[in-house]
């Protein structure tokens, strides 16, 4: 019987020690269950995903100073502000059986960052938990892990230099951006292969983009008497090269120092709806009137590469993050303050085509949604909307919610726009269709918190100080006055919160 014991001890320590020092198979849940493992995913890399009748979603924006020990974002102890949550969500977009599935923060400071959902399993990124040689936590350092989608196991995929590293996971492989090197981690279903592989070294930069798995990137030529650089591509597993040394310099004359043939790229965005990559090209040649342009390509399944399909938009590099492809030759660009519909031109034009569009209050604004000619955009924290083609349209406000901008991107799905609130930094949501504004008589679209929240009434101690006491859903007790407190909230956000709406009687 003591054998028994004392090997079953050993066992226990082994296994904590593994789990420990590993990160091994933490379980959590069960919560709700499995049963859309194979249905259809909406908005994979974003900070929302829904999978069949599950929605899945970040609860808010937590900092990595707040990690100060490895438990502080230990699986199953860590706090639910950042966690990754899960709700049923019906058919008209109600929210409901609402539980933590990934108890750990999420946390990413690359600008395409999200999480992804493949099957059965959860792709996302935390800040590291383990401490150097002076007991100092490495959270500036990102993990990549998946979990079961009903929390009941937890794998490490591998260890990133810095949270800002940008990455994209696929069905397949995790990948990412180093040192100049192109990386992956390949998994299966049921294993995660542990060594890293180099896909491509020497890369001078590389373009991931949210929602997509296509990785774009620019490497110099390999000649010593060339300045070009060439564009590649990693899809499905493989490396395409998009241009070559002969690409331009048709005649072959490839050791010729013929600079007018050769170009030096710039990534500037993808639009993976369409299959469009941006970006910008100039020859290298030493004439002084030589000019950087805008282009786009629309690639097809293969990613071959035509010049003669190459579009021209711009007789300048346009900023990247304020190119939005219309179709139809047609892109909207909204660097300014007054918006410009820039049209195809010919590769001889010396001049652009542009259209002049609405005029926002300010320049920064992030488009959200287009719809038809309705534009959904965020300026300073706040939503509104606009005919983006009129030129004399009038802005519309559509919501007084504060909307936190400087952490990744929003995201809609349906007719709801998710976002992190400006005040507590939890995931709210807010109906687009919500706004009515008949005869100036406004109604504003109300943002609510994804999470959901708790019935409570709120009283004073004796010193002044706010007092939670959360009640039954039903209760309905005459003469008592009722708050929503959100659910699954710090408690020290839950007591700034109460004191925020808390109505004093003696006041009134």
């Amino acid at each position: 019987m003591k054998k028994i014991s004392i090997i079953l001890i050993i066992c226990l320590v082994a296994c904590m020690g593994i789990a420990i020092f590993t990160g091994c198979n933490p379980s959590f849940g069960p919560v709700g269950t499995m049963e859309y493992k194979d249905s259809p995913v909406v908005n994979n890399g974003g900070l929302v995903v829904q999978q069949g009748g599950y929605l899945y979603y970040v609860n808010g924006m937590d900092s990595t100073s707040n990690i100060v020990k490895p438990e502080d974002n230990a699986f199953g102890k860590a706090s639910v502000k950042g966690s990754i949550m899960k709700s049923k969500i019906d058919a008209d977009g109600n929210l409901s059986d609402t539980a933590v599935v990934v108890p750990k923060m999420f946390y990413t400071a690359a600008s395409n960052g999200g999480f992804y959902i493949y099957g059965e399993w959860i792709y996302y990124l935390s800040p590291n938990t383990k401490a150097d040689n002076k007991s100092n936590v490495l959270s500036s350092q990102s993990v990549a892990f998946r979990t079961k989608i009903d929390g009941t196991k937890t794998q490490e995929i591998a260890t990133l230099t810095s949270n800002s590293t940008q990455y994209t996971f696929t069905d397949k492989e995790f990948i990412y951006f180093e040192d100049s090197v192109l990386k992956k981690v390949s998994y299966d279903n049921d294993k995660i292969n542990k060594k890293t592989e180099n896909i491509q070294e020497d890369v001078t930069s590389a373009l991931f983009t949210a929602k997509s798995n296509v990785v774009f990137f620019l490497k110099s030529t390999d000649s010593k008497v060339r300045l070009n650089n060439n564009i590649y591509a990693y899809v499905n597993g493989e490396v395409k090269a998009i241009t070559n040394d002969a690409t331009y310099d048709t005649e072959g004359n490839l050791s010729d120092d013929n600079l007018k043939k050769q170009y030096t790229f710039t990534l500037l965005t993808f639009d993976a709806k369409e299959n469009t990559l941006f970006y910008s090209k100039v020859s290298n040649d030493a004439d002084a009137s030589k000019k950087t342009s805008t282009y786009a390509y629309k690639f097809d399944e293969s990613y071959s590469f035509d010049t003669a399909k190459e579009v021209r938009y711009a007789t300048s590099a346009l900023t990247g993050s304020s190119i939005i492809n219309l179709g139809e030759s047609k892109i909207l660009y909204t660097a300014a303050a007054e918006l410009q519909i820039y049209k195809a031109i010919s590769e001889t034009a010396s001049e652009n085509d542009t259209q002049k569009g609405a005029t926002l209050l300010a320049t920064g604004a992030e488009i959200v949604k287009i719809d038809g000619n309705d534009m959904y955009y965020i300026l300073s924290n706040t939503l509104y909307k606009i005919d983006y083609t009129d030129k004399n349209a009038i802005t519309q406000k559509l919501s007084e919610d504060a909307i936190h901008t400087s952490w990744l991107t929003r995201s809609v799905i349906g007719n709801y726009l998710y976002f992190i609130d400006n005040t507590y930094n939890y995931m709210y949501r807010v109906d687009l269709t919500a706004f009515k504004g008949e005869n100036n008589n406004f109604e504003y679209a109300e943002g609510a918190i994804v999470s959901g929240t708790r019935k409570a009434t709120l009283t004073k101690d004796d010193d002044d100080k706010i007092v939670i006491n959360y009640v039954a859903d039903d209760a309905n007790e005459e003469g008592v006055k009722y708050y929503q407190i959100p659910k699954f909230m710090t408690s020290d956000d839950a007591q700034k919160y109460a004191e925020a709406i808390y109505e004093d009687e003696d006041d009134k």
